[in-house]
């Protein structure tokens, strides 16, 4: 996938919302259900809901966070 800049706003969206819903499933899980919060949990999460590798989702991941002022996560 090509850098996040260049696409269009409404597909950059959808791309923000598979974030904040990888985001959001992976705490409701560890809140609700227990399950630890690792690396393998978001990058199994991210990539379903961005439809992209692991390695590509997780590249999505981290540059929306910084946007966000996040750090790294890699």
């Amino acid at each position: 996938m090509g850098s996040l800049r260049s696409l269009p706003a409404t597909v950059l969206d959808s791309r923000r919302d598979a974030v904040a819903a990888t985001a959001l499933t992976v705490v409701r899980r560890a809140l609700v259900e227990g399950v630890p919060v690792t690396r393998e949990v978001l990058e199994r999460e991210a990539s379903m809901n961005l439809v992209a590798s692991r390695d590509d989702a997780m590249r999505e991941v981290d540059t929306i966070a910084q946007r966000l002022g996040v750090s790294s996560l890699s």
